[in-house]
């Protein structure tokens, strides 16, 4: 069996989430999986995986309003490198000298794929980010510097891959090899799930989102009863619940619901997908991964997307909501089977 390190960028759970599937799923065929990780991808997989987590310096995105800013993201993430950068060097050269890998697998995390390729370890960029840049994906209008700067990120994280691993919802021609898409990636909890039908919106507030203006939204709209996570208040306010965000009841209200209005990020798009919930998106200004997710499902039937969340958007998303649930229901499953076996190929 196979050493794995695995290192999980730091920014969202969505990265540590995806990780914990596919981790557990290599620890049940026999494998040694050991982790690098930052931020919130250390804190959530230190709590699955107490003893395999080292954790390092991470790279951050910054946002203002609702807004990711590349300027302040490039600032903020060298000003925490001149104090972090030296420990997460020694960290990550010291579990390859330690952990000795096989393969390294990388989840959008740039440091430990410069360091699988200087001690000559193969690696396995496992990342839907690569859907960007590998793939001829359509596009909606527009949006042509928030594609340049994605697309320049991206690049410039990963090169010298053995194989590039694309979980995604989205259907599109491989353009550059070698990359191979996989089905999505969902967090453990989400396939054991079973969905039914409930009558009241779920909202999802994740970073960088509008935190006010969605507030005050939500609050005024009475047509539907609204439990929301992710903001900075709890309690009853106005029509809608705001609760903590405590992963258990979030993932018990999302089986339950008639449908979810968040952002667009990858993980949730996939959950919901996978249990036939309704979305309506509104994706993070200058986040041009969201933009492509939220043209995709409106694309496919299984939602709407809007620039910026009102009543009357909700309205119309609540009068399409059985139209949007057959759509999602004609998809088919997420499965973590095809990542594994892609995967145990590239073991040398």
């Amino acid at each position: 069996m196979a050493r794995i390190l695995y290192a999980v960028n730091g920014d969202g759970y969505g990265h540590a989430t995806r990780a914990h599937s596919v981790a557990a799923a290599l620890l049940a065929r026999g494998h040694s999986v050991r982790f690098l990780a930052s931020l919130k991808s250390s804190a959530y997989l230190r709590t699955v995986f107490p003893d395999r987590v080292d954790d390092t310096f991470g790279l951050c995105i910054s946002y203002n309003q609702g807004r990711a800013e590349s300027y302040r993201t490039i600032v903020e993430n060298i000003r925490r490198a001149c104090s972090e950068w030296s420990r997460g060097k020694s960290v990550i050269r010291r579990t390859f000298r330690t952990f000795r890998p096989d393969l390294v697998v990388t989840d959008f995390e740039p440091f430990t794929a410069f360091y699988a390729r200087r001690f000559d370890v193969p690696f396995v960029s496992l990342d839907n980010q690569h859907l960007l840049t590998h793939c001829l994906v359509d596009r909606p209008s527009g949006l042509c510097m928030d594609l340049l700067n994605a697309y320049l990120t991206i690049r410039l994280y990963y090169g010298g891959a053995r194989r590039y691993l694309i979980p995604t919802f989205i259907r599109a021609p491989v353009r550059y090899h070698p990359a191979r898409l996989v089905d999505p990636i969902l967090r453990p909890a989400v396939y054991d799930k079973r969905a039914t039908q409930g009558r009241f919106l779920v909202a999802y507030k994740g970073a960088g989102g509008d935190n006010d203006a969605m507030r005050q939204t939500l609050e005024s709209y009475n047509r539907m009863p609204i439990r929301a996570y992710g903001f900075d208040v709890t309690g009853q306010r106005g029509s809608a619940t705001f609760l903590p965000a405590t992963v258990d009841a979030f993932l018990d209200d999302l089986a339950s619901c008639a449908g979810v209005i968040m952002s667009a990020g990858h993980s949730l798009v996939c959950e919901c997908l996978h249990l036939e919930k309704p979305m309506l998106l509104v994706p993070i200004a200058q986040q041009y991964e969201q933009a492509i997710n939220a043209f995709h499902v409106e694309q496919l039937g299984a939602g709407r997307a809007v620039e910026s969340l009102s009543a009357e958007a909700i309205d119309r998303f609540v009068d399409g909501l059985e139209s949007h649930r057959e759509a999602a229901r004609r998809l088919p499953k997420a499965s973590l089977e095809g990542v594994v076996a892609a995967l145990e190929q590239e073991i040398p």
